[in-house]
């Protein structure tokens, strides 16, 4: 192989091998969003007639608190954006999508907006589903009034 003499006899030898993995690169882009797209119809498909009260019913029976589960429901639907039914066994990072950084302002957030005290000693295991969620509100302690003297 020849030395190439200037930067555009080199470009023009390696235009193709990178034309080449750019365009990799978009299709797998695009075969993610269309996976990911094709896979939230399907759950919204199969999970038809779940909602928040249903969601909350099905939790309620198990001892949790109505106001906890319809809370962190809502709060999963309106702020992270989950476009379909929740389940209480989903994933919070697999099936809802969120990252670490959801996770802890979800938890902060509803700790707050449940008049909770936010206890990070509280779970020795990490927050994996939608129940342990709602498992971890309904265990921190309520915030108490404090009274003037």
């Amino acid at each position: 192989m020849v030395t190439p003499d200037s930067l555009s006899v080199w470009l023009n030898e390696q235009a193709w091998p990178i034309a080449i993995i750019v365009a990799c690169i978009v299709i797998a882009f695009i075969a993610l969003k269309v996976s990911a797209r094709w896979r939230h119809k399907t759950l919204a498909s199969q999970r038809e007639g779940i909602s928040e009260t249903t969601f909350t019913a099905h939790l309620e029976q198990y001892g949790f608190d109505p106001t906890i589960t319809s809370a962190t429901y809502r709060y999963l639907q309106e702020i992270q954006r989950v476009s379909f039914p929740i389940l209480s066994s989903d994933a919070l990072d697999e099936d809802l999508g969120l990252d670490t950084e959801d996770i802890e302002q979800t938890v902060t957030e509803l700790t707050e907006a449940l008049k909770r005290e936010r206890s990070p000693g509280l779970r020795h295991t990490p927050i994996v589903t939608v129940e342990d969620l709602v498992r971890l509100l309904q265990a921190s302690p309520r915030k108490s009034r404090s009274v003037a003297a």
